[in-house]
């Protein structure tokens, strides 16, 4: 896959719970549209680990350029860039098809448990999205003020990438979705301090 584009994304940073990072069309028109068709169709082979209270469906990237890309150099570099860290892919997880159904719960309000500082990814995929069909990521101040109004709502949009770092005071959630399935793509990257 050709990387050039990531030379001319617009990348807009916000600081409001706190910092996380919004690209909107990262991928270009054609490419993404031939993504999209190809992993919004996945419909089998997801997996559940036993212990995980949010029900998470997910499984390795089944396409290998893009799952290359996603750990690449040039998306690192562009990560790097973005954030002025030193990132290292995480072993534990690598890239992630991650599917959310009518069936799945929301997920609510938690941190990203980790010995590590990290950048989560997450790049949307699934089209139609419209305000009924929730699966809004939701940024909390903290762990007291937790209630929709209070959190930053950032919608699941197609060919969106939203960048995050984890740790004990991101608070994060992610509302039910309703008569829609949200399918995205999900790294995380260990922040080399020092």
């Amino acid at each position: 896959m050709d990387s050039s584009f990531l030379l001319n994304l617009e990348v807009k940073k916000y600081d409001n719970p706190w910092s996380y990072y919004v690209i909107d069309n990262f991928l270009p028109s054609e490419s993404f549209k031939k993504l999209q068709q190809q992993l919004c169709a996945v419909d089998a082979g997801f997996e559940k680990q036993d212990d995980d209270i949010f029900q998470i469906n997910f499984m390795f990237l089944p396409d290998l350029t893009l799952a290359k890309f996603f750990i690449g150099e040039a998306f690192q570099e562009f990560l790097q860039r973005v954030t002025q860290k030193s990132l290292e892919i995480s072993d534990t997880g690598l890239v992630q098809l991650r599917r959310m159904t009518p069936n799945s719960p929301a997920m609510p309000p938690h941190i990203d448990a980790a010995d590590e500082r990290s950048l989560v990814c997450i790049y949307y995929l699934s089209p139609n999205w419209h305000p009924q069909c929730g699966g809004e990521l939701l940024l909390h101040p903290d762990n007291l003020r937790i209630s929709r109004q209070e959190a930053v709502a950032i919608e699941p949009l197609a060919n969106r990438m939203v960048l995050f770092f984890t740790d004990n005071t991101n608070w994060h959630s992610v509302v039910k979705v309703n008569n829609w399935n949200r399918y995205s793509v999900l790294s995380e990257w260990i922040v080399q301090e020092g």
